[in-house]
């Protein structure tokens, strides 16, 4: 800490504690929140450590993060105190990666030491940092490059060191950092999809040639729509195509235009912790980069994220719902103009009717080159074949079915490496599992995490036989036996997590949960176990379900009233995060509020997102809105007078969206049933 000195010849020793107290404390907080632990204080100077005693693969990055939350917690605390001391207080910092050298590491008892040269350079490194600088060595470097800019430094002597080592300042994070991703359990390599993998290659390529297309792929749940969509990625080269991608999310469903917010913030880089007027630059930002001042296009993109503007305030619906989409096709017409360009948009059947018939607008009428993928599963159709054959661009289905059993069993031998496979387990896959690749390595990966499936001298044996092993015949089955052998801790953390949804931010697990102390811990061992997945570490920390089917089997795992009961805390802590820019969530909130025990809030906003959605002329989810709300309300027998007040006031509400349906006469019919 730099300023320390200053403050203590000019404070007294009760209120340098105080102050020092209150760094501290929350240094400890930070360092904690990443899962390091603080080795010790010494005076002004703090040591921790990432990976002792439990390691991560990105201990690094998470020093990293944990470091410039530090910096600038203490710069938000520095002008109170520079009014006492005249000095600023700040920090500066070094990291180093590398060997240490411990004693016994038990927190409980308070027993642990650390020594090593590793140690030694990283004093040194702080030591070389200024004022709010944070300076790391060269294997810190090349673990965290991928996520923060760096500047290359002169190399320096240490003490110890023979050759001046390089040393780097760290300093921004970078605007679209890497996903950290864990894969400790099994994965086998993708078969039986060839076929429909050359298909999306050959279509990449006939992109390159200027031709546009249209791929969809749909399938059930678990068939490896997902994975086939990672090994095109994976599989191309990024630098001369542009891949754009777009996700709908079930609470998502009556979110109108949701796919389409979600890639707009990743294509104007639009972060989750963003105030409105920054917001609204962004947009005007990435509008003017891609087609120069568009005074026309800004106002019907900025309300979707509940931004004010006068020029669409008094127009029709009708007129909004054509400007907004002549603006989504010049805005994807800029940025397919610029090269080739691949735009993926998943779980449609999440997809809210709003977004779809836009979407059906776009790709009708689209003269760009772009390969346009949409996934979804097989419960909506995105085109009619009336509708086929009027499109402009090439049209393409990719049916994805269950594997064979031929297959199958290349699948199993990749998974476990290894062709010679227990002949009770295959034939409990053909019995029980079938061809889902999903199933299959949910199956295979719990029989290994029960120890029922052993590997020793080279290859695997089931160590009792299968008839005596307690699996489920059905992968919702499979999934809660493997969740029901977890920890009850991390069970419990996994089971609040379910009920925030598929994606999770960490900050609102962290407020929502009652395991706030083991949270943290929870988390490594879930990721560890390929439940969830680290999404992004940056500009928050996210994780996300790594299939969808286990989100919802934790979630019906549980009592309904404490799915009530969480739904409602989560709507609270969302309330308190987001409160300067509530509009975008409501329909968050009624999603939310509704499956809680708040039925007044539940209401409140159910009635807000109705409002909300037809000010954007999104008149169907406006309406089942509105009739959740009516609903809620009449399961009320003994109505207070506030009931009444607000059932009325709801009803007027409601009467424009019935006017806007042509159906005012129901609406006078719904009023009059109601009168008090």
């Amino acid at each position: 800490m730099s300023g320390y000195t200053a403050m203590s010849e000019k404070l007294d020793t009760e209120e340098v504690k105080e102050i020092t107290s209150q760094i501290f404390g929350e240094i400890s907080r930070i360092i904690d929140q990443y899962d390091g632990f603080i080795e010790k204080f010494i005076g002004d100077a703090v040591m921790a450590l990432f990976g002792v005693p439990k390691a991560h693969e990105d201990d690094p990055v998470r020093a990293v993060k944990a470091a410039r939350e530090i910096h600038e917690r203490v710069q938000a605390l520095s002008p109170e105190v520079e009014k006492r001391i005249g000095k600023p207080l700040s920090m500066h910092t070094g990291i180093n990666t590398g060997l240490v050298v411990t004693g016994e590491v038990n927190m409980e008892k308070g027993t642990h030491g650390v020594a090593g040269d590793t140690i030694n350079v990283a004093a040194r490194l702080s030591s070389l940092a200024g004022a709010d600088e944070i300076v790391v060595g060269p294997e810190t470097f090349h673990h965290v490059d991928r996520f923060f800019d760096l500047e290359d430094l002169e190399p320096t002597k240490v003490k110890g060191k023979e050759e001046p080592i390089r040393v780097y300042r760290v300093l921004s994070a970078k605007e679209r950092p890497a996903a950290t991703h864990r894969h400790a359990g099994l994965r086998a390599d993708m078969i039986g999809r060839e076929v429909e993998l050359a298909q999306l290659k050959e279509a990449v390529e006939t992109l390159r040639q200027g031709k546009r297309a249209v791929f969809t792929i749909c399938g059930e749940t678990g068939i490896g729509k997902t994975r086939l969509v990672e090994e095109l990625k994976a599989a191309l080269d990024l630098n001369g195509i542009q891949w754009l991608d777009g996700q709908a999310y079930a609470y998502s469903q009556n979110h109108p235009y949701f796919p389409l917010i979600d890639l707009l913030n990743k294509g104007f880089q639009i972060k989750e912790g963003d105030a409105p007027d920054r917001v609204r630059k962004k947009i005007e930002a990435g509008v003017e980069s891609l087609m120069g001042k568009k005074e026309d296009i800004v106002p019907y993109l900025g309300s979707l994220y509940a931004l004010n503007y006068p020029e669409v305030e008094q127009i029709s619906p009708e007129l909004w719902k054509s400007r907004l989409k002549e603006a989504v096709q010049e805005i994807l017409s800029g940025m397919a103009q610029s090269t080739p360009t691949i735009i993926c948009l998943q779980d449609l059947h999440w997809a809210d009717p709003s977004f779809m018939e836009l979407l059906r607008f776009v790709l009708s009428e689209f003269k760009y080159p772009a390969l346009f993928i949409c996934v979804y599963r097989p419960n909506i159709s995105l085109f009619t074949s009336h509708q086929i054959s009027g499109l402009k661009l090439k049209y393409h289905e990719i049916q994805l079915h269950d594997l064979s059993l031929s297959e199958a069993q290349i699948m199993l031998e990749s998974l476990l490496k290894a062709k010679d496979i227990p002949r009770d387990l295959w034939q409990y896959v053909q019995e029980h599992v079938g061809g889902n690749p999903f199933y299959l390595e949910e199956v295979t990966n719990a029989l290994i995490e029960g120890k029922a499936l052993i590997h020793s001298n080279g290859t695997w044996r089931l160590d009792q036989p299968i008839s005596q092993i307690d699996l489920p015949s059905t992968i919702q089955g499979i999934i809660a036996a493997r969740i029901d052998h977890m920890e009850s801790e991390s069970k419990r953390i996994l089971q609040e997590a379910s009920v925030i949804g598929r994606s999770f931010l960490y900050d609102i697990l962290k407020k929502v949960t009652e395991l706030k102390e083991k949270c943290d811990m929870c988390l490594s061992a879930l990721e560890r176990m390929e439940l969830i997945k680290a999404r992004s570490l940056q500009p928050e920390m996210e994780y996300m379900f790594n299939h969808a089917l286990t989100q919802e089997v934790v979630y019906n795992g549980l009592l309904m009233k404490e799915r009530e009961e969480i739904h409602g805390r989560i709507a609270q802590v969302i309330e308190e995060l987001f409160s300067d820019r509530l509009p975008e969530f409501y329909e968050t909130l009624a999603f939310h509020y509704r499956r809680s025990p708040s039925k007044v809030k539940a209401v409140e906003f159910l009635v807000k997102a109705g409002k909300k959605c037809l000010a954007r002329y999104s008149v169907e989810e406006s309406h089942r809105y509105f009739q959740d709300a009516y609903g809620m309300l009449q399961q009320e027998k003994d109505k207070s007078s506030l009931d009444k007040a607000a059932l009325i006031d709801m009803l007027n509400e409601w009467g424009y969206v019935f006017y806007y349906l042509g159906e005012i006469n129901t609406w006078i019919d719904v009023f009059n049933t109601n009168r008090v």
